[in-house]
């Protein structure tokens, strides 16, 4: 009788297990319902995630071949607003700066264009047909700075300064506007480079490259020009191709191509037009044979062009003028040496004096670059006289220049020309020698003395 709660108590406890147990199983199944449930979610999830990776990889690339096209392109294809024809270059120097001097008539300053080199805005042109052929052009100006006028560059038969009639034909007047060089030409690897127009005469392709000053600053240039010529007008231009480091250059030039049978003729021609000049006016033949190789260029060259301007009666003919020279540098990395040495004569058959000019000029020089920026040059020139009035004179030059980058610099130069026994040479005072002559007021045996100071951009 005392066992009977006993028992009941636990048929109650495992009867109310029994009766949970359904519905804790229900329980289950639905947890793992939502498990499955979300286990499809996630990979859906997943699947989505890697479709937007890949979307995103091939936009990734496709923006990296697109940077790279453009990096790659043509510049006249990145902008077809500022994009220049296929060939076609625009070049120049522009050079200005002020210039102290003394010509004879007390000391002056005055702000000047071309004092480090001859400012200039050319024009290039190339065409390439391929199998070594290719067509080109140039036109290069003179530009003045200062003023905003072209300058003039005389050649064997013309000074386009003048004001009137610079060339030979009647149908060409006025100033010449690109009164530096103008050609166009054909060139080839295999045979040569043949140009027409104007262009420097190779006797003067010796002379640039071996001035320290490159016909600038304080060059002695002036002392050259007066015994020979720069430039030929009129004329046909033949370089070798370089063969073992030798080149050859050969040129030829009409010369004022006048209708005239004279061998005399009126000073210059008539007024405005030298179409009436004598008939051989201008006409010459200037050759050269350089080398250069490694350190070392070396060239010789010959001129003789009939002078224009300087005929008249009882002569026979125009003042013939004959010169020839030899050049040398040789480059010892931190220094580069200068040598150059002309003789040049005038003579005329008929005249009163026969040789009218007899006379040597040479100039050693050096230029020293140091501490990457830095640049000092120097020359030494003399002019010899040969005839009996020995009017000597002596060049001093000497410069220096700061690079602020490849394509700018800073400079300052001084030149001054000693001269003796009457002599009024002078110097150039810059690119395009604008000091003061004996036709400009300089006074015989005087020393002109030039300080020039300025910035010169190369584009």
């Amino acid at each position: 009788m005392q066992k009977h709660p006993i028992n009941l108590a636990i048929l109650a406890c495992f009867g109310s297990l029994a009766l949970a147990a359904p519905a804790q199983a229900a329980t289950m199944d639905e947890l793992q319902a939502e498990i499955q449930a979300q286990k499809a979610r996630l990979e859906k999830l997943e699947e989505l995630l890697q479709a937007t990776a890949a979307t995103a990889a091939v936009a990734t690339k496709k923006a990296e071949q697109a940077s790279k096209a453009v990096a790659e392109a043509p510049a006249a294809k990145k902008s077809k607003g500022l994009s220049m024809p296929e060939g076609l270059t625009i070049y120049g120097i522009a050079d200005a700066g002020v210039e102290v001097g003394d010509y004879g008539h007390g000391t002056k300053a005055r702000i000047q264009s071309g004092l480090g080199s001859a400012s200039r805005l050319g024009f290039k042109g190339l065409r390439d047909f391929g199998d070594d052929l290719s067509a080109y052009f140039q036109l290069e100006a003179g530009v003045s700075y200062d003023n905003g006028q072209n300058t003039g560059h005389s050649s064997n038969v013309s000074n386009p300064g003048a004001g009137t009639a610079s060339s030979a034909a009647p149908n060409t007047t006025g100033v010449a506007i690109f009164s530096r060089n103008t050609f166009i030409g054909l060139n080839s690897k295999k045979f040569g480079d043949i140009r027409f127009g104007r262009d420097y005469a190779p006797i003067y392709s010796l002379a640039s490259p071996s001035d320290p000053f490159t016909i600038g600053g304080a060059t002695a240039f002036r002392l050259w020009s007066s015994a020979a010529a720069s430039r030929f007008d009129n004329a046909v231009f033949y370089a070798s191709p370089t063969l073992g480091g030798f080149q050859g250059k050969i040129a030829y030039s009409a010369g004022m191509e006048n209708n005239s049978e004279a061998d005399v003729g009126i000073t210059g021609g008539t007024p405005g037009n030298t179409a009436t000049g004598p008939e051989n006016e201008g006409k010459g033949v200037s050759a050269s044979l350089s080398y250069a190789k490694g350190p070392l260029f070396v060239g010789a060259g010959y001129l003789s062009f009939q002078r224009t301007g300087t005929v008249s009666a009882p002569a026979s003919e125009n003042i013939n003028r004959t010169s020839y020279n030899l050049a040398a540098t040789y480059d010892l990395k931190f220094a580069k040496l200068y040598a150059h040495f002309l003789h040049g004569e005038d003579t005329q058959e008929g005249a009163a004096t026969y040789k009218s000019l007899d006379r040597n000029v040479w100039w050693l020089g050096m230029a020293v670059p140091f501490a990457d920026r830095h640049t000092v040059r120097g020359v030494y020139g003399h002019l010899d006289d040969r005839m009996s009035t020995n009017r000597d004179s002596d060049h001093l030059g000497v410069g220096y220049e700061f690079a602020l980058d490849k394509q700018t610099d800073l400079y300052a130069y001084y030149a001054q020309v000693s001269n003796k026994n009457g002599g009024q040479n002078s110097l150039c005072a810059g690119g395009t020698c604008q000091g003061f002559d004996k036709d400009s007021g300089l006074p015989v045996n005087y020393t002109p003395k030039s300080l020039m100071l300025g910035a010169r951009y190369r584009f």
